[in-house]
């Protein structure tokens, strides 16, 4: 019949989509638990930042101690925390900004904090805020 196909092409054609169906799910997987650790590193962000943030409206030295103590600033000496057997580094940036406008309270410590972890690749993401200071 002309047209008409062999079960050898349909077997081809089922074996392909097995193998679509089968690298889908696989790079499904690994998607998902990049996802899932890509979020503890923003939580672990997060929570740093949050730290700095109860330092609002302190002196811009109080910002720079409490990010000495608990966040750090040199990467090559970053800290750490583990979460489900991985190990996540994070390190902060900071400075003091001034708004020279005609009122002078827009006085602000700009904060950067970076979080790197291997997935089985190096990644690192980065969250930043500002934080009112009284100087």
């Amino acid at each position: 019949v002309l047209g008409s196909r062999g079960l050898g092409d349909v077997y081809k054609r089922q074996a392909s989509g097995l193998a679509a169906l089968a690298a889908l799910y696989t790079y499904g997987i690994g998607v998902m638990v990049s996802a899932d650790r890509q979020e503890k590193a923003v939580q672990i962000a997060s929570e740093k930042i949050e730290l700095l943030k109860a330092a609002d409206g302190h002196s811009s030295s109080d910002i720079e101690d409490l990010m000495m103590d608990n966040i750090g600033t040199d990467p090559e000496k970053a800290k750490s925390v583990e979460i489900d057997d991985i190990k996540f580094y994070f390190w902060g940036t900071g400075r003091f900004l001034q708004d020279n406008n005609s009122t002078g309270v827009n006085q602000l410590y700009y904060v950067k904090v970076f979080v790197k972890w291997s997935d089985p690749r190096i990644q690192t993401i980065s969250l930043e805020t500002y934080i009112r200071t009284k100087d």
